[in-house]
């Protein structure tokens, strides 16, 4: 067993490639030596600015051994009476180039075949990486590829080194035009000579000592230990979050981190705009105090250690005045624009060909989100309607223009400053979340309404055009838009009719040409829906199953979908719970075509068991009605639970197909009824007993 070692050596890639990238370079490699019949051991890739490279542990020096077999005629053709062979097993083994004794006989799908088992000799480890790690080069996923030169070689950024190394010895090949070695390099300014590898448990040392921490874990560490140290000097504490510091890692190969400063006269700008500007633009990191009052100080990152600090301090510094400059600039300018103003504006701003312009993407939204506040009880009509009026009119600001980012978050401040109804502005900011998968949920009523409102507009809309998302293509954010609206919905706790809100949301499109009907749009968008919270759910925790059976509840009512899940799961009793599926199963099997339109008859009753289920039946009935009907889920699953052992005891008994037409018709009848009391609450059949 050996170390194996590839590293590609690049011009400087764009932090966001290089995860997915070493990710991606590991996993085509390790299922590669799988494929290949090569064993392996513990893979760890690494990334940085110039470098993406791997290390897999415990590599077999060869493949193993393989055994092929060929099947061939019947073996009952193979021989004549006197066992000597037929042309049918000459003819075989000539073509397998094998003597016809060293065929054999082998039983496949119950019949008893010639075959030839051949056993093919592993090859050389190094001899079968070097022809696979070029085309596992080619393979490496990239957000967007380059080529240069003269050939058609694509990768993340042009190559200029490969280190192929399989413990000691190097693997030859050529990719890109560039033959692989033994030799790495270093740091552009720092190392003094390109570091030789002598073998892969040296990768790391070499490229330290040439000024290079491939680890990402070192080098999030020297960014730690940096920020620590400048916060204790300043007193001050760092704001930055787990992304910025990531995409620092990533652009550094060995960060140094220094402190700069800027004008007091600064602080008075928004705290927003100030962060914004700072971590999404520079990628500085902001101090603040305690309080969380900024100071006029901030942490940046070389990726090198300087030989003159205070000249590339004063040079990120005056970098950083510009930037801020321009910010207080858009922010005066900003504020002697009402935001009416700007919504008056939005019929020249183009949401979509088909949809028309953003005013009246607005106006849309008012629509769906008066009819949601007058659903859900609410009395602020007056703020939805202004609310949707302002909520997409900071786009139309300079400083959102030239710090697109900042939407919503300018929208709110401005209206602010303007006056506006502290509801109404913070809904400015509050219609964007989520933003992502961490991000917060709208924290008001008028936020939600207004987020709720707007993402079903844009779903609604794109569908009622055909335009749906397709494999990996989602240029219009459907998939995270109607997740936004699950969370939300669960996060708040609203019924919203779903049927309902497609309507109007379709009435709302009425000037719009070339619209999918009515019914087929509640058809695709509910089951689009449907999937993202099956997902969602999932994705949380919960068990797939009992996701699969709340899914019918989901088509009316995305929330009560919810509740039932969490019903499902407070089961206390596994063994009771897999019991009544057991038995809803055979009570849908038998009347799954089945309407309940016939009522029973108790006079033909035959069987003590049958007269027992119906008497269960009509009195729980209505309890199981009133809890449903109040969404007391739990409560109505116990009633259905409570049914276990009078079914099980009806089927040991009572045999349901009987000659008699009347008999059976009314056996069918009162089974019937059982399916569509447990149907109300959701579909069990999707319930797998033996994974309960």
């Amino acid at each position: 067993m050996r170390q194996l070692l590839l590293e590609i050596g690049c011009e400087e890639l764009p932090a966001r490639f290089i995860a997915p990238a070493k990710e991606g370079l590991a996993r085509l490699v390790t299922d590669g030596l799988s494929d290949l019949h090569i064993d392996c051991g513990e893979a760890r890739a690494f990334g940085t600015p110039r470098r993406i490279a791997l290390i897999i542990d415990g590599v077999a020096e060869k493949q193993r051994e393989t055994v092929t077999v060929k099947f061939g005629p019947p073996a009952a053709r193979a021989y004549d009476e006197k066992g000597n062979p037929t042309a049918a097993a000459i003819g075989f083994a000539r073509s397998q180039g094998v003597d016809v004794s060293e065929l054999k006989v082998r039983k496949k799908e119950s019949t008893e075949l010639l075959c030839v088992e051949k056993v093919e000799t592993g090859k050389s480890t190094v001899d079968v990486l070097a022809a696979f790690l070029p085309d596992a080069i080619l393979r490496i996923p990239f957000q967007k590829k380059m080529r240069w030169g003269k050939g058609g070689f694509e990768f993340g950024r042009p190559i200029h080194w490969v280190v192929a190394l399989f413990g000691k010895e190097v693997i030859h090949f050529n990719v890109a035009g560039v033959a692989s070695g033994n030799v790495s390099k270093g740091h552009r300014f720092l190392a003094q000579r390109d570091p030789v590898v002598a073998e892969p448990s040296r990768y790391l040392g070499a490229l330290k000592s040439a000024f290079v921490a491939a680890d990402e874990n070192e080098r999030m560490s020297m960014i730690a230990a940096d920020i620590r140290a400048i916060e204790e000097r300043t007193g001050a504490r760092g704001v930055a979050g787990a992304g910025l510091l990531e995409e620092i890692m990533y652009i550094t190969e060995y960060p140094h981190g220094l402190m700069g400063r800027f004008d007091d006269d600064y602080l008075e700008l928004p705290k927003p705009v100030l962060v914004n500007v700072m971590k999404g633009h520079q990628r500085y990191i902001p101090l603040e105090n305690e309080d969380g009052t900024l100071v006029n100080a901030f942490i940046f990152f070389a990726n090198t250690v300087p030989a003159s600090p205070t000249e590339v301090v004063r040079g990120n510094e005056k970098v950083l005045a510009a930037r801020l400059a321009d910010a207080r600039f858009f922010f005066e300018e900003d504020k002697g624009t009402p935001l009416d103003a700007l919504y008056g504006r939005l019929d020249a701003v183009m949401f979509h060909k088909k949809l028309g312009s953003l005013k009246e993407k607005t106006e849309r939204t008012a629509r769906l989100g008066l009819m949601l506040a007058a659903q859900l009880g609410f009395t602020f009509r007056p703020q939805v309607e202004r609310a949707a009026m302002l909520v997409k009119a900071d786009l139309l600001t300079r400083m959102v223009g030239e710090f697109p980012e900042l939407q919503g978050t300018m929208g709110r401040i401005y209206a602010e400053h303007q006056g506006e109804e502290p509801e109404v502005a913070r809904s400015i900011e509050e219609h964007y979340l989520p933003t992502g998968t961490d991000s917060t949920l709208p924290k008001t009523p008028l936020g939600a309404v207004m987020a709720l409102s707007d993402r079903m507009d844009s779903l609604i809309a794109f569908f009622s055009v055909g335009i749906t998302p397709t494999g990996n293509l989602d240029p219009f954010a459907l998939r995270r838009q109607a997740i936004g609206s699950i969370k939300i919905l669960i996060d708040r706790g609203y019924h919203v009719p779903l049927p309902a809100l497609i309507e109007e949301g379709y009435a709302a499109l009425s000037d719009v040409r070339g619209k999918v009907p009515l019914e087929k749009l509640k058809e695709t968008l509910t089951d689009f829906i449907a999937t993202r919270f099956k997902f969602l759910m999932i994705e949380e925790g919960h068990d797939q199953e009992f996701v699969g059976a709340v899914l019918p509840a989901l088509a009316s009512d995305i929330y009560d979908a919810y509740l039932r899940l969490r019903a499902l799961e407070t089961q206390e009793s596994i063994e009771d719970f897999r019991r009544l599926i057991v038995g809803f199963k055979r009570v849908y099997n038998i009347t799954k075509t089945l309407k309940d339109e016939r009522n029973v008859d108790s006079a033909l009753f035959a069987e003590k068991e049958e007269r027992s289920l119906y008497e269960l039946f009509e009195a729980r009935k209505g309890a199981f009605a009133a809890a449903m009907q109040e969404r007391r889920y739990a409560e109505g699953l116990a009633v259905l639970v409570g049914f276990k052992e009078t079914i099980d005891a009806y089927f040991d008994k009572v045999f349901v197909m009987v000659e008699d037409e009347a008999l059976r018709n009314n056996r069918l009848a009162l089974l019937t009824k059982i399916k569509e009391m447990f149907l109300r609450f959701g579909d069990f059949y999707k319930i797998r007993v033996e994974e309960l």
